[in-house]
């Protein structure tokens, strides 16, 4: 019985401190609003904080002239065609990952 108890005080707490920790969270110098480019929402060099899916990763597969613009045009061209589900990139240079938000 006071094992019981006592399992059902730690879990209690447990939960509390979990719960206030999720609650205190604190927008930063680094906490930023990605853009969205057709449907597509991009982020570059950065991740989201919202728990995520990964579905693959594409690539830009013709010599561009390297603009920022035009590599992701094609990156997400190339995400909305090979994965429906898409909901965003992470661009890292010539390649994405594909993402889907839980």
């Amino acid at each position: 019985m006071k094992k019981l108890i006592l399992g059902l005080i730690i879990g209690v707490s447990f939960t509390a401190l979990v719960g206030a920790g999720i609650e205190s969270y604190v927008v930063n110098k680094t906490t930023a609003e990605a853009k969205t480019y057709k449907d597509i929402i991009v982020f570059t060099d950065s991740k989201p904080v919202h728990e995520f899916e990964f579905l693959g990763t594409v690539k830009v597969h013709l010599a561009v002239n390297g603009h920022y613009e035009e590599m992701r045009d094609i990156l997400v061209k190339n995400a909305k065609k090979k994965y429906s589900l898409a909901d965003a990139i992470i661009m890292n240079g010539d390649k994405a990952d594909v993402i889907r938000f839980k």
